[in-house]
């Protein structure tokens, strides 16, 4: 049975590759199989299940996974056997489905109709979270504090960031979310700890977050949308309610890798 597929790698973000259907394959299909032209009789009982699955896939506005795609093809295999009718049918399904799955950045778009709802105790926290910083800097600076309490406070808050930032660079972005080397457990156990000091949310969202930022770059399921303005992508974004599609396609993005690592999950519990 020939079936023509269209695959989209996605790198870094995503490592492992899906075979994924796009806008793109009714086209390839009816290329392929443009010389068959076979005849299916109107009385077959095969068809009805057949054009139920189509048309159940076919509403869904979700990329299709490969366990997805696998059933639907072992439900064609055990609907028909291997006439040109049913490989004419599987292709037909394949067309129906495949162009009603939007995947690409493109196809999902930016709304910007769309009204965020402000969560006001996030605002209220990091405007809190900021004057404590400023009033400290104030006591620090203005001899409010002995020199050597400055100077001793300086040198560990100094050391405490840069330990918290390696802990989101090097940990959190180059290690989990796009797998960039590999660490030994003690190193990973130093990079969540010092992820952990930078307060930003638990690894697991963090990582689900920013592959899912690459995967829909400037879309409405791109968490922190640049298309929304400087202001949004920077911060705005942890100030309001997440938008509808980033939820939607924030719940395709594959995350065994790090569910299978006991340590990150205890950090996310």
């Amino acid at each position: 049975m020939l079936v023509t597929l269209t695959q989209i790698h996605t790198m870094g973000a995503d490592s492992q590759t899906k075979t994924i259907l796009c806008a793109k394959t009714p086209e390839l299909i009816a290329t392929a199989i443009a010389d068959r032209k076979p005849e299916q009789s109107q009385t077959d009982p095969k068809q009805h299940s057949q054009h139920q699955l189509a048309a159940e896939l076919s509403q869904s506005d979700s990329t299709l996974s490969g366990a997805q795609f696998e059933k639907v093809l072992q439900t064609c295999s055990s609907n028909g056997g291997s006439s040109l009718a049913h490989d004419a049918e599987v292709d037909r399904k394949l067309k129906e489905i495949g162009s009603a799955t939007p995947i690409l950045p493109s196809e999902i778009g930016t709304d910007f109709n769309f009204k965020r709802e402000i969560v006001w105790k996030n605002v209220v926290g990091f405007l809190l979270l900021h004057i404590c910083g400023w009033v400290g800097l104030h006591l620090a600076f203005w001899r409010y504090c002995d020199y050597r309490t400055t100077i001793y406070c300086e040198y560990r808050a100094f050391w405490l960031m840069y330990a918290s930032g390696q802990g989101v660079t090097m940990g959190a972005h180059r290690l989990w979310s796009h797998r960039a080397f590999k660490a030994k457990l003690w190193l990973r156990i130093i990079l969540l700890w010092m992820h952990t000091l930078a307060g930003q949310n638990c690894l697991y969202v963090w990582v689900r977050d920013h592959r899912q930022h690459h995967k829909f770059s400037d879309t409405d399921a791109d968490p922190h949308n640049a298309n929304r303005g400087f202001f949004f992508s920077h911060i705005g974004w942890l100030l309001s309610r997440k938008h509808p599609k980033v939820i939607e396609y924030g719940k395709k993005i594959d995350m065994s890798d790090l569910e299978a690592d006991p340590l990150i999950m205890f950090q996310k519990e």
